[in-house]
């Protein structure tokens, strides 16, 4: 692994997790040599199925193997010294790049009646987060991080940010996912199968209404979170590749809040930045 110059810590905090997470069994890379100087850790190869370009092959298997692995995470002693909490000083540094990055300068956008709707909405996400219950997260539990490996496991990567925070936001890195869209009703019983899970290995009882609930109110908070960083990526260093994705997480963010009544003003207020975003993007890839 390459560690890019300007990603604070990033060694340390890979090397230090990962030695941790091998403690509780977390299916995580061999470390066998690291140098923070130099940006470069040397680890175990997984091989190259990567879940993004595999899991279509047998979802029911993948997800299967994802949810064991994300139990053990969620198993994990919540350590404050090794792993910061999400609060409300990172929802607010996540809701400052959506505003400056993607409202302001993506999109070009100066209605601030506007911008206070969504934000109000955000602030009620936020909140709901802090009532679920904790767990260590991952932070990006999705299918560009996740490898089936030769002892037919799921392989977790990119685990250096990771985090104590709500349980929902790791399911909704998994399922509320940019590449695939499954029948609801595969998602369904996938949620039950993790259901089942927490309840006999973690001792948690969620009914599957609440489950759903908290999956959904952190999806919306990461979606908001991925567009401020990918616009900050896109205006800083010119990367295009994630743009694609940004249709995506509108059309998630939209359909995800108005099932919510509490979210109809969010709801509608995302609904508006459609139409500007496809202008934007068809402008950029023209």
């Amino acid at each position: 692994m390459i560690v890019p110059p300007g990603i604070e810590e990033s060694v340390s905090s890979f090397v230090t997790k990962g030695n941790y997470f091998h403690k509780y069994d977390v299916n995580v890379p061999q470390i066998y040599a690291s140098d923070e100087d130099l940006g470069l850790i040397l680890v175990e190869d997984f091989g190259d199925k990567i879940y993004q370009f595999n899991i279509e092959k047998a979802p029911d298997k993948f997800y299967e193997l994802a949810i064991n692995e994300l139990i053990k995470i969620q198993s994990i002693d919540k350590n404050n010294m090794l792993f910061k909490k999400l609060d409300f000083e990172i929802f607010e540094m996540n809701w400052n790049l959506f505003e400056k990055y993607f409202f302001d300068n993506f999109l070009g956008m100066s209605d601030r009646k506007l911008l206070n709707q969504i934000k109000e909405g955000y602030k009620f996400v936020c909140n709901q987060l802090s009532l679920q219950p904790e767990v260590i997260c991952h932070y990006d539990f999705e299918c560009r991080n996740l490898i089936y490996t030769k002892d037919k496991k799921a392989g977790i990567l990119d685990f250096q940010d990771a985090v104590i925070g709500p349980i929902g936001l790791d399911l909704a890195s998994l399922f509320k996912d940019l590449y695939y869209d499954w029948p609801e009703e595969k998602i369904v019983d996938w949620y039950s199968e993790y259901n089942e899970k927490l309840k006999r290995i973690l001792n948690i009882e969620l009914n599957l209404e609440s489950l759903v609930k908290f999956i959904d109110f952190a999806s919306i908070q990461r979606q908001v979170r991925i567009l401020g960083k990918l616009s900050q990526v896109f205006e800083q260093l010119n990367r295009l590749e994630r743009l694609k994705d940004f249709q995506k997480l509108i059309n998630y963010l939209k359909n995800t809040s108005e099932k919510y009544s509490e979210l109809k003003n969010f709801s509608c207020s995302i609904a508006i930045l459609q139409e500007p975003l496809k202008i934007k993007l068809e402008k950029i890839f023209s």
